[in-house]
């Protein structure tokens, strides 16, 4: 096995190793893993630039119906974007990670409604709650792989859905109807939105978009790390880096935990833009929608599934109300599978890198 240098990511969609070659040289010692400065600068510099980007949208998206599909799919991006960071560096696909996006929701409309806290404070509390519930069910399924632990993170986010709809909670959650999200006291403003400015798309885009870019870089710092190459490590042969010293537990743990707080994220979002939680945050629906939006997207690439998400939220605007969403959905998740299995994002890296190679070759041959 060939060692890996320190620059070489799997999230650059110009240089992808081999990651058998990754884990092999992890555990046994001869691959220098670390962030240097000059790449992390590179990296920053990249998300700076679509951090500014991004925020003209508002000015090319006028419709207001069409800013909101785009804030709802960068919202649900943010949630597919840690299941596929999951995925990719740990080998475990989550059906349960909308405890923690519901759990935060709610979080954030119990603190707010019932509690008379500021939506900042209420945003905050839900975010570390939402990661805490993330490590407390890691501790408990993290040992777990494959479909045994698919199955389990699908019943952890089945109990909470069937605890929230209790009529014993009915004050609490509002069960079946739900809960409003509404701020009292002094401090009525998150970070300076009013709360109508908060449900308004082009107001609530920059908050989504440069929430999505930070969440985006800051796992693609996480993936280039030591931590990021040990959790992959593990992924491709746990009783080998258990054998080598590794504590094979921990890193899954806090790579769960890491998934768990993105989704997190995406729930206070969503509470703030709602103003509404219901059970449906927390329901088998959504899970299965944020699993299909990271396999379209791809997960192999970082932003992939949060690309899915965005034309998944897009096509279910497009065809929702053609009562048609998810026999298209169905037949986009057949096609992905069977045809693109690094998903879109997976397809069009191929693309590009075949391209890459034959213009190589051509000026290889026209040298010669």
């Amino acid at each position: 096995m060939s060692s890996v240098p320190t620059a070489v990511s799997t999230d650059d969609p110009a240089v992808v190793p081999d990651l058998d070659d990754d884990a092999g040289g992890m555990l046994d010692g001869r691959v220098s893993v670390g962030l240097e400065r000059r790449v992390v600068l590179r990296g920053a510099i990249v998300a700076a630039v679509v951090l500014v980007l991004g925020l003209f949208v508002p000015n090319i998206i006028t419709d207001s119906y069409d800013m909101g599909v785009a804030a709802d799919g960068v919202v649900l991006g943010i949630m597919a974007i840690g299941i596929g960071f999951l995925a990719h560096r740990s080998g475990l696909i989550s059906l349960g990670h909308t405890a923690f996006y519901g759990g935060s929701a709610y979080g954030l409309a119990i603190a707010t409604t019932h509690w008379g806290w500021s939506p900042t404070s209420a945003a905050l509390f839900a975010v570390v709650g939402g990661t805490l519930l993330a490590v407390a069910i890691g501790a408990l399924v993290i040992r777990i792989t494959g479909f045994g632990f698919l199955m389990l993170t699908l019943a952890f986010g089945q109990a909470l859905y069937a605890v929230s709809t209790l009529t014993s909670v009915r004050s609490v959650t509002g069960a079946f109807d739900g809960i409003s999200v509404t701020y009292a006291g002094e401090n009525t403003k998150f970070l300076g939105m009013t709360q109508a400015q908060l449900g308004a798309p082009h107001t609530f885009w920059p908050l989504a978009w440069i929430s999505l870019v930070v969440v985006a870089f800051g796992l693609w710092l996480v993936g280039r790390s030591r931590f990021g190459v040990t959790l992959e490590a593990i992924r491709d042969n746990e009783e080998r880096a258990r054998f080598s010293g590794y504590n094979t537990y921990l890193p899954r743990l806090g790579g769960f935990a890491i998934s768990g707080a993105c989704a997190s994220i995406a729930g206070v979002l969503f509470a703030l833009k709602a103003s509404y939680v219901s059970p449906d945050v927390l329901g088998f629906q959504l899970a299965g929608d944020s699993l299909i939006a990271t396999i379209v997207g791809g997960f192999t690439i970082l932003v992939g599934p949060a690309i899915g998400a965005v034309l998944y939220i897009y096509a279910q605007g497009k065809f929702g109300d053609t009562g048609n969403l998810e026999l298209y959905m169905g037949l986009a998740l057949i096609v992905t599978v069977i045809f693109l299995p690094g998903g879109v994002t997976g397809w069009v890296v191929e693309q590009f890198r075949r391209l890459r190679t034959l213009v190589a070759g051509r000026k290889g041959a026209s040298r010669s």
